[in-house]
């Protein structure tokens, strides 16, 4: 009885940890996606919203003209390491005069911050942690 005690637990033990790795990376992109399919919706409002949290993305609103803008997540990827996670997310837009360093970093700033208040990710001197994983956000952002 022990022994098939001891075959059951180590084979729990040699499936389980790569399903929960696996898990994690997949949480990360769908969190990631979310918000970065908030922050398109909320730039195609073309209306400023007086809140903390979209600030960020109010700068963009405001230098559109409070336009819509045909934002959209156009793919997303990632890849993991043995240091972390790191996240690639491409977002298309139709507006025209934006300047794409500002769209890049502003919508960045507000998937990290997004992130942290709605999920388990936390912020540790400027870096994103998931259960100890370092994880890294990169945003593209192209004219159509």
């Amino acid at each position: 009885m022990l022994f098939i005690t001891a075959v059951l637990l180590t084979g729990i033990l040699l499936v389980v940890p790569p399903y929960l790795n696996e898990n994690r990376t997949t949480s990360v992109v769908v969190y990631v996606r979310n918000s970065a399919s908030n922050a398109c919706a909320y730039l195609n409002t073309g209306v400023v919203v007086n809140g903390s949290e979209y600030t960020p993305l109010n700068k963009i609103i405001e230098a559109d003209n409070y336009t819509y803008g045909g934002f959209q997540v156009a793919g997303i990827s990632s890849t993991e390491s043995a240091g972390g996670i790191t996240v690639n997310v491409r977002i298309a837009y139709t507006s025209s005069g934006l300047p794409k360093e500002s769209l890049q970093g502003n919508i960045t700033a507000f998937i990290k911050n997004d992130l942290v208040s709605k999920t388990n990710i936390k912020v540790n001197n400027g870096k994103l942690y998931l259960n100890g994983k370092e994880l890294e956000i990169n945003v593209s952002v192209v004219r159509r």
